[in-house]
């Protein structure tokens, strides 16, 4: 039974390719400063004499989201169509 697609470049399927490659620094930097919060989070919680650090985890937390908030409101028109 053929398929009715046609062969994408990744050769899979094409609501998984990705339509800007500079996305991809976008993600990695989100997730950097969210592994980053809950560290300073744990430790701040953890050690004694360090809450300061979980305020600063907080505070890069929300800069995480607003930093991802930013991102997606700034393109809405782009948005694949289903």
């Amino acid at each position: 039974m053929p398929l009715d697609r046609a062969p994408t470049a990744s050769d899979g399927w094409p609501a998984a390719e990705q339509a800007n490659g500079a996305e991809d620094p976008m993600i990695a930097l989100f997730l950097l400063l969210v592994i980053v919060a809950m560290v300073l989070g744990i430790v701040g919680v953890v050690a004694k004499g360090l809450l300061y650090l979980l305020f600063i985890g907080i505070a890069v937390f929300l800069g995480a989201l607003l930093l991802a908030a930013l991102r997606m409101r700034r393109r809405p028109g782009k948005r694949p169509a289903r």
